[in-house]
């Protein structure tokens, strides 16, 4: 999630969609198990891109 927020900001998300789409496929699994994972999982990237970012 991190790399795609990263991506975002950047302006080159259109060409890293396809390998974090497949990357996140990897996670779908654990997504479909436990709803509050994608919560948590969020809000940890943030934290980390608000770390990178130095805000």
């Amino acid at each position: 999630m991190g790399a795609a927020y990263l991506c975002g900001i950047s302006g080159i998300e259109n060409v890293t969609i396809d390998n974090s789409a497949a990357y996140i496929e990897g996670w779908l699994k654990k997504l479909k198990s436990d709803k509050k994972f994608i919560v948590s999982a969020a809000s940890l990237a943030q934290h980390a891109i608000d770390y990178i970012l130095g805000q």
